[in-house]
């Protein structure tokens, strides 16, 4: 077999320069040195171009690839669910909520309120108002067909109604005067989980204040029990105006327990001594509201010039204040069940009637916590001292507590997002803070595990994060050493037509959601696997009405949904039937998740000394791991303490 020998010297043969120029750019001499690469000789420098040239045309392909399965993805159909009923009312809705049995829908209508029957459509009774609308519903289910009602109408005049054996009865107006100049605005209204309190927000003369009322449930069953044995059925309420009200028992009064004002500016002091200040302040366990203090006002003015002189350059930048007019704009309330936070004993934990009630006012740190167990005396208290007063890094923006309220959210204007326990430990599970450049606009909790009767194993809240560029995230917080995370859901879009308009979280169904977006899309979302589930489409003569600010109503427990819809119409015919009556849809999800029996409800039915020893046993087996982590903690703060000590010698 023949070789070839090359003659001379056998030696790698040098770069040649002639391809310089083609290779690299005219300016290769400005880049850094260290960062240059040399040419190589033949024939490695083929070698280098042929696997470049692969490299790149197996990164073309691998995008080819991956733009394909994105629009495989994109076709692939999501399932379109019809209603399952269609109730059809007369007159325009403007908010519907579905009572907790699944036997009424309450509808909020142009002219007053109605009730309708959920197994037939049937109209059942109703309250009707000339020229009033009722704009938000508050549903409470007392006891079996039993609800209270709570209504906003259009004039912000907040109203109480009961309603008992299929009749509809108007207890009180809130905050309904005859003088106009002392008019009052509801921004919101809450009643608590059996009816026993009610909330009512209340902003009038630039001011704004919280009035909680006692309702005296028990007392209205047995004055309506005697009233429908006495008097014939009314089922509907005719009125000319909304202060006329007709065919109605006398029932007693809600009660006035206390009304909650704004915190008053700190300002400088105006007692004469430190001891006056001192007998002031009744207790010095808690946290205050910084009001008792010792500092003169020539004090604040001396210490204000030196921060302005210090920090002058740094203050150049304006400050959003709240404009006049919007004092409520982030002022939020929730009652509250018992919990840790309040040092409530065994007997007083198990039980289901709220027992304080919470409150933050727009543009302050601290967080109220008042107790509702207290007196009633014949003059409500204006101004009640806070039993809590939890301070804040910054103003708080929202909150959002679960329906069990076991764990509470606080969004700070820092847009930071701190998560608490209030059930079971009563200490913070973590503090998150979302990606530079997303405002936070609402929160919600995912609340499937959070309501459970027994204390859980791991102690773990979810939290939908709404931000106001309509993106959506989930906030894991979970207590231990484990840190909260932050997962994006749904990203932002350009076009208005993709983005979300509202959010509602399925407690009875686990990581689900309901999503409404722009385009009139309304639909269910799974949380863990990041996927849309499915879709409710209407019939094809119908169209979901005002997509951008939607009119639906969840019942958690019979899994139904209820959404309004108007009829299509041309251009030309919008505005003659503008004032028409609509349609609520009512879809069934039974027939779309099958949800498992939660493991913590096989033992609900066990006695109070089986439940401990079961409590103690799952305490037994993470003994060790507890006792690890023990050590672990003590062994960090020993070094600790050796560095610090070492540091101090040497210094000395």
């Amino acid at each position: 077999m023949p070789i070839y020998i090359r003659k001379g010297p056998l030696e790698i043969p040098p770069g040649s320069e002639k391809d310089w120029a083609s290779e690299e750019h005219e300016d290769y001499f400005l880049r850094d040195p260290d960062q240059a690469r040399d040419s190589l000789p033949q024939p490695y420098r083929m070698i280098a171009k042929v696997v470049e040239c692969l490299i790149d045309q197996a990164i073309e392909l691998i995008k080819i690839r991956e733009q394909s399965r994105e629009e495989e993805k994109l076709k692939k159909k999501t399932d379109i669910f019809q209603p399952a009923t269609e109730i059809h009312v007369s007159r325009r809705v403007n908010c519907v909520a579905a009572g907790e049995n699944g036997s009424f829908l309450f509808v909020g209508l142009s002219e007053g309120l109605m009730v309708y029957s959920l197994s037939g459509g049937d109209w059942i009774c109703g309250w009707e108002a000339d020229k009033l609308e009722v704009c938000s519903l508050s549903i409470c289910h007392v006891k079996n067909l039993t609800y209270l009602i709570g209504t906003v109408d259009n004039m912000g005049i907040a109203r109480l109604f009961y309603f008992s054996e299929e009749n509809l009865h108007f207890v009180k107006a809130i905050n309904e005067t005859e003088d106009i100049s002392k008019r009052t605005v509801c921004i919101t209204f809450k009643l608590s989980h059996g009816g026993d309190y009610a909330g009512v927000l209340l902003e009038g003369s630039g001011e704004c204040w919280l009035e909680v009322y006692k309702l005296p449930k028990d007392s209205w069953l047995k004055e309506l029990d005697h009233a429908h044995t006495t008097m014939p059925s009314t089922p509907i309420i005719s009125t000319e105006s909304a202060g006329t009200h007709l065919s109605e028992p006398k029932i007693t009064q809600p009660v006035l327990l206390m009304k909650i004002r704004p915190p008053k500016p700190i300002t400088g002091s105006t007692f004469k001594s430190v001891q006056e200040a001192v007998q002031k302040s009744d207790d010095s366990s808690v946290f205050g509201t910084g009001q008792n203090h010792a500092i003169s006002s020539h004090q604040w003015e001396q210490q204000e010039a030196i921060f302005m002189g210090m920090y002058e350059k740094y203050l150049g930048i304006d400050v959003p204040k709240i404009p006049e007019g919007e004092t409520s704009r982030h002022t939020m309330f929730h009652i509250l069940q018992p919990n840790k936070i309040l040092h409530n004993d065994s007997e007083t934990m198990q039980s289901a009637v709220p027992n304080a009630i919470s409150v933050h006012w727009s543009g302050c740190h601290n967080f109220f916590i008042y107790q509702l167990a207290k007196s009633i005396k014949d003059k409500a208290d204006v101004d009640p001292k806070a039993d809590i007063v939890w301070p804040c890094s910054a103003p708080i923006k929202f909150s959002a507590v679960s329906s069990c309220t076991s764990y509470l959210a606080l969004a700070l204007e820092n847009e930071t997002l701190a998560v608490w326990d209030l059930k079971y430990s009563g200490f913070p599970l973590t503090v998150v803070a979302l990606p530079e450049g997303r405002h936070i606009g609402s929160l919600y909790h995912l609340e499937h595990n959070a309501c459970s009767k027994e204390p859980p194993a791991a102690t773990r809240a979810q939290i939908l994060v709404w931000c106001t560029d309509k993106s959506l995230y989930l906030v894991t917080a979970a207590g231990g050493r484990e840190q909260g995370t932050v997962i994006l859901l749904r990203e932002s879009t350009g076009t208005s037509d993709n983005q979300i308009s509202a959010v509602s979280p399925i407690h009875s169904l686990p990581s689900m959601v309901l999503l409404h977006y722009w385009n009139s899309t309304v639909e269910l979302f799974n949380v863990s696997r990041c996927e849309p589930v499915c879709q409710f489409g209407l019939p094809a003569t119908h169209m979901l009405a005002s997509p951008w600010q939607p009119v639906y109503s969840l019942d958690t427990e019979n899994l139904s949904l209820f959404l309004k819809g108007t009829e299509k119409v041309t251009p030309g015919e919008t505005l003659s039937a503008e004032n028409d009556g609509c349609s609520v849809f009512v879809f069934s999800l039974n027939m779309l998740i099958k949800t498992p029996k939660p493991v913590g409800d096989l033992s609900e039915n066990l006695p109070w000394e089986q439940k401990c020893k079961l409590l103690l046993q799952s305490r037994l087996q993470t003994l060790p791991e507890r006792r690890k982590q023990i050590s672990e903690s003590w062994s960090l703060l020993r070094k600790q303490a050796s560095d610090l000590m070492h540091r101090d010698t040497l210094s000395r």
